[in-house]
């Protein structure tokens, strides 16, 4: 029993080579079933080609008989039931499409055909709506938003705070149902500061959730900083992380039993049988020193003691090691030898290690913070590395995970020039700050097309602390240079050769006039559909000038 499955590999491969011999096997296929140990299914047209078959292998014993399997119980043997997964209230699933795919909600209610299930889960609200998007919730047409850019993003998960909805929306975009204590906003309601909406059970994925430690974490805090262990279920969350924890452990592991009749007898893990682990007892006043346990794989969970060096081997923290320093129940907080800070991590993603996890701020030819190119109308900023990929954070606030292969070519936006919300000029390096929406201060990154800006700021835990925003909704703490919307700038004092005392004449032909003075003048377009764009002056024509423009050398 148990080398069920190598044997039937081994008559595969047995066939395969025999196939074009002169003595080729007549079996037609081989089978087992997990919940029928000690046998094996051949399928043959006689029982002296299923006996031909079988010579030679070695955990065969055909002595001890060959059955024929009666008629009608060779369809059954074929046949696999699917496994229901019931989904319960309180039960942890997660959305499978639209804004929210892949986000973790935790079910309500069930209706009573079973085809919907209400859904408890942290909202996307965009915080920083551009003013069309603001317009179309006042009942006037939506209109393309500045760029062609729409309002179709993904914004961050955030509570829902009907305060900061009413100051960025208005007061008349929010409705309040008293006998609920619930808010209606764009069509969704919102209690406790989450979104509850009934979604399609084939919408929803039901299996292999597996919630990490963060999203358990960001689950359970509400807008207003309370403890929310009124709506969530914290068995669930130890359930799924002990059923989660019985597919990795391997023998060799250092375990202990935390519920059942053996309670706190820890030990060495020496082989696992389905759900059943056999472990080398420690600390037991047993004659003949350890002794061999046999438990339920549910029971157990690596055990772990404050100073062992250990090493994630899953989830956003892999391959970062360190120091344990506190061990609850089957969350584990161990100090980070790279960043020095405290990583919480379930228990079943750990283990020991002597090696200490290397940098990996450099991947390939990009690093943490660059300014990269993903396709013709897609850029963003590199804000945490792994292994061998990045975490990109997009212009649309989209988080993407990228290969390096996938990257076009990175950007440098050292020299690009936007203009805040008071009309002050907005470099790379600038420390500013929102005047809308979430208020968030930062150091800006990067600068692309003059319109968006990403920033950083140490003290914002999402997205490594970047983040991205309009120019236009900034302001700069420590403003270099105002440019005045609506009045012509003076481009000739904006050339330095205009006015120098020690400028001599000019040189050349008497056909040829001399070279005007405004080429080569930087200057920013203060009308039409390039508004706000910063260019250099190629050539003149009167009163026309054609302008080489800083983001994608375009000329108009």
């Amino acid at each position: 029993p148990g080398k069920e499955r190598d044997i039937c590999f081994s008559l595969m491969r047995k066939a395969v080579d025999l196939e074009f011999s002169t003595h080729p096997l007549k079996i037609l296929s081989a089978f087992q079933r997990d919940n029928l140990p000690g046998m094996i299914y051949v399928e043959a047209r006689s029982q002296v080609q299923v006996q031909q078959a079988l010579h030679g292998l070695v955990g065969v014993f055909p002595s001890r008989g060959i059955t024929l399997v009666p008629i009608e119980e060779m369809a059954p043997l074929l046949t696999y039931k699917k496994k229901e997964n019931k989904i319960v209230p309180g039960a942890w699933v997660r959305i499978k499409r639209g804004k929210y795919a892949g986000d973790l909600a935790q079910v309500v209610d069930i209706t009573e055909n079973g085809e919907e299930v209400g859904l408890r889960f942290i909202p996307r609200i965009d915080m920083n709506p551009k003013d069309d998007v603001t317009a179309a919730t006042d009942g006037k047409k939506r209109k393309k938003g500045a760029l062609g850019l729409t309002a179709n993003t993904r914004p961050p998960q955030r509570f829902f705070n009907v305060e900061e909805i009413i100051k960025v929306y208005g007061r008349k975009s929010v409705a309040h149902r008293p006998k609920t204590n619930s808010y209606v906003f764009q069509n969704d309601t919102f209690k406790f500061g989450y979104i509850e909406k009934d979604i399609r059970v084939t919408g929803i994925q039901t299996e292999d959730v597996s919630p990490t430690l963060d999203e358990i974490t960001k689950f359970m805090k509400q807008q207003d900083g309370e403890d929310n262990a009124a709506h969530v279920d914290l068995s669930v969350i130890a359930d799924a992380s002990r059923k989660a924890a019985i597919v990795v452990l391997q023998p060799g592991d250092h375990v202990e039993v935390f519920e059942g009749e053996q309670t706190g007898v820890h030990g060495i893990v020496k082989s696992i049988n389905d759900d059943i682990v056999s472990l080398l007892a420690e600390g037991l006043d047993l004659e003949g020193g350890t002794v061999e346990v046999e438990v339920p794989a549910r029971s157990v969970r690596k055990k772990f003691k404050p100073g062992d060096h250990v090493k994630v081997m899953a989830g956003k923290n892999i391959d970062e090691t360190g120091l344990v320093v506190s061990v609850e129940e089957n969350v584990v907080t161990f100090l980070s030898d790279m960043s020095l800070q405290e990583v919480s991590v379930f228990s079943k993603d750990l283990r020991e290690a002597a090696e200490v996890g290397a940098s990996t701020n450099i991947v390939g030819n990009y690093e943490l913070h660059d300014l990269v190119q993903l396709d013709m109308q897609t850029v963003g900023v590199i804000f945490k590395t792994e292994r061998d990929s990045f975490r990109v954070l997009d212009q649309t606030g989209q988080v993407r995970i990228v290969q390096p292969h996938q990257i076009t070519t990175g950007r440098d936006s050292r020299r690009a020039i936007a203009t805040d919300a008071t009309g002050h000029e907005l470099r790379v390096g600038d420390n500013v700050k929102e005047i809308d929406g979430e208020g968030r201060k930062g150091q800006v990154l990067h600068i692309h097309q003059s319109f968006f800006a990403f920033l950083h700021n140490r003290e914002i835990a999402e997205n490594g602390g970047v983040f991205v925003t309009r120019a236009r909704s900034l302001t700069s703490i420590a403003p270099k240079h105002v440019l005045k919307p609506g009045v012509n700038p003076d481009l000739s004092k904006m050339n330095p050769a205009v006015g120098s005392a020690t400028m001599g004449g000019f040189v050349g032909s008497g056909s040829r006039g001399p070279r005007d003075r405004l080429i080569g003048t930087h200057v920013i377009v203060i009308k039409g559909t390039f508004k706000g764009y910063i260019g250099i002056i190629k050539d003149t024509n009167g009163s026309q000038a054609r302008v080489e423009l800083n983001t994608g050398n375009k000329i108009i």
